[in-house]
């Protein structure tokens, strides 16, 4: 599934030189590359002369600057959101609301395709709720534990718990999913 918003000019160009298959953003996303800026690019992945030019071509559409999140499915399968422009840079806090709309946007492009229809009859504990309640707000598994005295293990089991039901692979994702579903608010 690509969703794109970019220039005409630049997907036409992208796809009809095969950029998808040399782009290194797209060789961290299938590694499941912690969210980076593209500036880290070169830090993260020895990058090809070809794939330089790709991310030297983007700046001629006004994509000089971008911020990429990878994550993958509960079966594994890579998953890429990029969102770019002339400048971006935003701070730790702005990459993780970045994220969590992703993994929304995820969620909502592939319930309109199909792909995950069979998540609205998704049962979470209340307990579950209140955990992943807690994690939507930002709270590390420890802090959970000690806001509903339980221990840092059973705040983890019941993550992993919800991870597993709503069929994604990390606490954001699952954010994301149940609040697409309305099981948190």
């Amino acid at each position: 599934m690509v969703l794109a918003a970019w220039p005409e000019e630049w997907t036409k160009r992208y796809f009809s030189n095969g950029y998808l298959s040399r782009d290194p953003t797209i060789r961290l996303v299938r590694q499941a590359s912690a969210p980076f800026h593209w500036s880290e690019v070169s830090d993260l992945c020895k990058v090809c002369p070809f794939g330089r030019r790709i991310m030297d071509e983007a700046k001629d559409f006004r994509l000089a600057e971008g911020l990429t999140i990878a994550f993958s499915t509960i079966e594994r399968h890579p998953v890429g959101f990029s969102i770019a422009g002339e400048k971006l840079n935003p701070d730790p806090l702005e990459r993780l609301a970045l994220q969590l709309i992703m993994a929304y946007a995820f969620g909502c492009a592939s319930a309109l395709i199909g792909g995950v229809n069979h998540r609205k009859s998704v049962h979470l504990s209340p307990r579950q709720r209140d955990v992943l309640h807690w994690a939507s707000e930002g709270l590390t598994v420890h802090d959970i534990a000690e806001r509903l005295n339980i221990s840092s293990n059973t705040a983890d089991t019941h993550l992993r718990a919800v991870r597993e039901r709503l069929r994604v692979s990390s606490t954001i994702h699952a954010v994301a999913e149940a609040l697409r579903l309305g099981l948190i608010s």
